[in-house]
């Protein structure tokens, strides 16, 4: 009996102490898997007998509960979703960039180019006193331009022309002959009208500027004071025609409205008519270069 009773005495010592480390290590971590960012209460009781043995009334200690989040490991098959820098979830795909087409460029634009043009043709006398005294002339004309664009240029324009003179009609020698030379030097405004692209382009030329004429005579001699060279104002504006081959090459037909403004008040007048008065009709080319 007294064996029996020492035993039992061990047994409780121990238990006793046994309870007591317990204590004494702190609470347990649960080692279930715990999702990050999860709040998890977690805590040991210990049963700790208030009586002796063989009492079994158990006592239950709290001895800590913790509410922070445990570190554990992720169960598997939860999703998860974090944030990039620009705000897009790694697990969707980012959306394309937007992106702003070019502005084609327009084919048919024109830069700023040069012109350069030729033309040639006859040239009838239409006012009265030109038109008995003067043939039927010929002459040529070049014009040098800046153009904008396939609508508007401006230029400077020069040419020659010349007229044989009926001597009948005068008062020089029946036996001479004569002719008058025609040479302008004008500043030219070309407006083209229509589109330029098109298969025919119509256009007006507005045309000013000075009129330098003479006559020479053969078989006879001016008569001493006779003024035979002149300096007018002159004004030609112009109808006209083109005819694109391509985009640097044009042919055109034009009619022009030629007055020379001379003085017709003097003995040295250079004709009656005010203004002397020409309608050439002219073939020509032009060429942007």
């Amino acid at each position: 009996m007294k064996k029996l009773l020492t035993l039992m005495l061990l047994f409780i010592v121990s238990n006793v102490s046994a309870q007591q480390a317990d204590l004494m290590a702190g609470p347990k971590v649960s080692s279930s898997p715990v999702v990050l960012g999860t709040p998890v209460l977690t805590g040991t009781a210990t049963v700790i007998s208030a009586t002796p043995f063989p009492s079994t009334t158990p006592v239950f200690v709290a001895t800590q509960i913790s509410s922070t989040p445990i570190m554990g490991t992720p169960v598997l098959g939860a999703a998860s979703s974090s944030a990039t820098p620009n705000g897009t979830p790694s697990g969707l795909p980012k959306p394309p960039a937007l992106g702003v087409a070019a502005t084609p460029a327009l084919s048919n634009v024109v830069a700023e180019h040069l012109v350069f043009q030729i033309d040639g043709g006859m040239v009838p006398s239409v006012s009265s006193s030109a038109a008995s005294v003067f043939g039927t002339g010929f002459g040529f004309d070049a014009r040098f331009s800046f153009a904008a664009d396939d609508v508007f240029s401006i230029g400077l324009e020069s040419g020659y022309y010349s007229f044989g003179v009926n001597v009948k009609n005068t008062s020089l020698p029946s036996n001479a002959t004569s002719s008058l030379t025609h040479v302008p030097l004008l500043i030219a405004m070309q407006v083209n009208l229509g589109d330029s692209g098109g298969f025919i382009q119509p256009y007006f030329v507005l045309a000013g500027g000075l009129a330098i004429d003479a006559y020479t005579l053969t078989g006879a001699a001016f008569a001493p004071g006779v003024v035979s060279s002149w300096t007018n104002f002159e004004f030609d504006p112009t109808l006209g025609v083109g005819f694109p081959l391509d985009r640097n090459t044009t042919l055109f037909v034009q009619g022009k409205w030629m007055m020379d403004f001379g003085d017709n008040s003097s003995s040295n007048a250079e004709s009656a008519d005010a203004p002397i008065m020409f309608v050439p009709i002219q073939a020509g080319v032009n060429f942007s270069l």
